[in-house]
């Protein structure tokens, strides 16, 4: 094996190009991963579109990835040259007051492949091989794609977001946005067996691959009558739970008026923008107003769905690149225009 790789490096909005470096040596207790497909991010997206000191440059994007383990560090048993895996990119210090109640998701001693979060520039896995802790692993059945293991941690955030305020008697739940997060999150709520899952967007061609993945009802925000629609839908009450994937801030008081009294709203959108509501909007009505970061152990419940045929994710994927097509990839995102739903990397096609 050569010693070197292929890196797809981010050096600042707009700018990314592919560089040679070192394949990492695995230390003791960590696994040499060959990547074959990563995933992008609207995270990863909003990092090229704006500078940041979560992506200080220069970084390698890309935490959704499989591969295959081609190197064990000293002191690995679990896990050998070989097995088909993707990672939790979450890097812990395991120690803490959360990590402890498995509640990695809140640590705050936290660092993420990637980033800069915590402080320190830890590279993700646009590029060839990456190593990473033996615990971090997530190892995927074999008859799970690498495109749809690349989706996992995904999975596991919409997984969690799911489940956030769900109850035994739910009936109606709105999702807004149908952005890769909010299809994904369909997709669980009619795994879960919420009876009717209304979904809107602005883009017709979103909302109807949102039909695709089993949204009862679409609706389009441009047309100005979703209030009125979802009163409707709901017996003039209002949804019973109403979950904000668009990133945008006057969600925030728009669902308000879609939730019923008593209600939950989920915001699992990463918003960076202020916005101000009334709080006599929650107060006044009971209403549950809560944040969906991440996952505890949803990444691995959503893997043991994929492997029993519970759970299919291929079907939002839109475009594939390569890795040094990356860059063009992250331009065609860029564009207000662009229609892609999911698009992935592929790395390491040819066989050595």
């Amino acid at each position: 094996m050569s010693e070197t790789m292929k890196s797809l490096v981010y050096l600042g909005p707009g700018k990314m190009e592919v560089q040679t470096r070192a394949i990492p040596v695995p230390r003791a207790g960590e696994v040499l991963i060959k990547i074959k497909k990563v995933s992008i991010c609207g995270s990863d997206l909003g990092a090229y579109r704006h500078a940041s000191d979560r992506f200080r440059p220069p970084l390698v994007l890309g935490h959704e990835f499989a591969g295959d383990i081609t190197q064990v560090g000293e002191g690995v048993k679990t896990l050998s040259v070989g097995r088909r895996v993707t990672v939790n990119p979450m890097i812990l210090c395991n120690d803490c007051f959360f990590c402890k109640r498995d509640e990695g998701n809140l640590c705050g001693n936290r660092k993420s492949m990637g980033t800069a979060i915590g402080g320190i520039q830890t590279d993700g896995a646009m590029q060839e091989y990456v190593a990473v802790p033996d615990w971090m692993v997530v190892p995927i059945a074999d008859n799970v794609t690498y495109e749809a293991a690349a989706m996992l941690e995904p999975c596991g955030v919409t997984l969690a977001c799911a489940k956030k305020g769900l109850t035994a008697d739910e009936q109606s739940v709105v999702v807004i946005g149908a952005g890769p997060i909010g299809l994904l999150i369909v997709k669980f709520l009619k795994a879960l067996g919420v009876p009717k899952v209304i979904v809107t967007d602005i883009l017709d061609t979103r909302l109807e691959k949102a039909k695709k993945c089993g949204a009862d009802v679409i609706i389009n925000d441009r047309n100005g009558d979703t209030v009125t629609k979802i009163q409707k839908l709901t017996d003039n009450y209002g949804a019973d739970r109403v979950i904000i994937a668009a990133g945008v801030g006057a969600s925030i008081n728009q669902s308000f008026k879609l939730v019923r009294n008593g209600g939950t709203v989920v915001l699992v959108a990463l918003m960076h923008e202020m916005v101000e509501f009334d709080p006599m909007e929650i107060v006044g009505r009971g209403i549950h107003f809560v944040g969906s970061y991440m996952f505890s152990t949803e990444m691995k419940e959503a893997a043991q769905m994929l492997a029993d045929n519970k759970l299919t994710v291929e079907d939002l994927i839109t475009s594939t690149y390569s890795l040094e097509e990356g860059k063009a990839a992250f331009d065609i995102l860029n564009d207000p225009n662009n229609t892609e739903v999911k698009v992935q990397i592929a790395v390491n096609t040819m066989e050595e």
